[in-house]
């Protein structure tokens, strides 16, 4: 995984939505309204080396892009520019043109270097709450595209479970299972390490970066997201989450949301904690 390119983007705050080989951004400072970035996940430095799987997935998330930025704002045109100076890992900037204003949050928008190259060297004026609001907004747009043509007779469409994941056993996997039997499309939230820390006052035995590469590999899985904080109900809204599935440990104990919740038994004997102190890490 190509991660100082990610953190260079603020990644994780900054994802919009992660792809089976892409991450996508919101690149930080906004050239235009609804910038993005989006970084090759394989660890290559030049275009002709990137797989041929992800170029092919490529090919449908330009297709995404182009159609929430032209629902959600009406651009002109859209500029991919793929420089990889500073930067080596493969990554698009993708900067959407506006002949004219567009109107956001009630806050009005230019293009000040319409119709000439796009200047990434400037940046609009963006407040932190309507770079917020904008995050949000976008996520919630992509989340609402079509994931899977075929229509299946499972119970949910979209749930949404987390974790630390900090080593990967074979009751995560039970989950994570059970889970995908019940839905079409499984959205796995991983524990930040700063999450972890501020939570447990220690760091994880496994960075971040590799917890959830794990958990992008899994077949069970269909997106994988950060989890930055403990707010469920801003997940559920931002995700068209469904339904939350969780240990049984929780009843009665989880924090209330708008979704159904689904409760699994763990199995038996296997836990994190138990791991740890079998391998002295706790």
């Amino acid at each position: 995984m190509p991660y100082p390119t990610l953190t260079k983007f603020d990644y994780p705050n900054s994802l919009i939505k992660t792809y089976q080989h892409w991450h996508l951004l919101l690149r930080p400072g906004q050239v235009t309204l609804g910038s993005l970035v989006l970084v090759c996940k394989e660890d290559v430095h030049a275009y002709a080396k990137v797989s041929t799987e992800a170029m092919a997935e490529k090919q449908r998330i330009v297709s995404d892009i182009e159609s929430v930025l032209k629902s959600r704002f009406d651009y002109s045109k859209i500029n991919y520019l793929m420089l990889m100076m500073v930067d080596p890992a493969v990554h698009f900037h993708i900067i959407p043109r506006y002949e004219f204003p567009v109107v956001f949050c009630d806050k009005e928008f230019h293009d000040t270097d319409y119709p000439k190259p796009p200047n990434l060297a400037s940046s609009i004026e963006l407040e932190s709450v309507y770079k917020a609001e904008l995050l949000a907004t976008l996520k919630s747009d992509f989340a609402s595209l079509n994931e899977s043509a075929a229509a299946t007779n499972k119970k949910y469409g979209r749930v949404y479970t987390s974790g630390c994941f900090d080593i990967f056993h074979q009751g995560h996997l039970n989950i994570l299972k059970k889970t995908k039997e019940l839905c079409d499309y499984l959205i796995v939230g991983v524990s930040t390490d700063e999450l972890i820390i501020k939570a447990k006052g220690r760091p994880p035995v496994i960075p971040f970066e590799e917890r959830i590469s794990i958990l992008e590999a899994n077949k069970y899985v269909d997106e994988v997201i950060p989890q930055i904080d403990k707010d469920k109900q801003k997940v559920v809204d931002t995700y068209n989450i469904d339904a939350i599935s969780v240990g049984s440990d929780w009843k009665g104990k989880y924090p209330p949301v708008t979704c159904d919740m689904i409760y699994f038994d763990y199995t038996p004997n296997v836990s994190s904690t138990l791991l740890k102190q079998k391998l002295d890490l706790s």
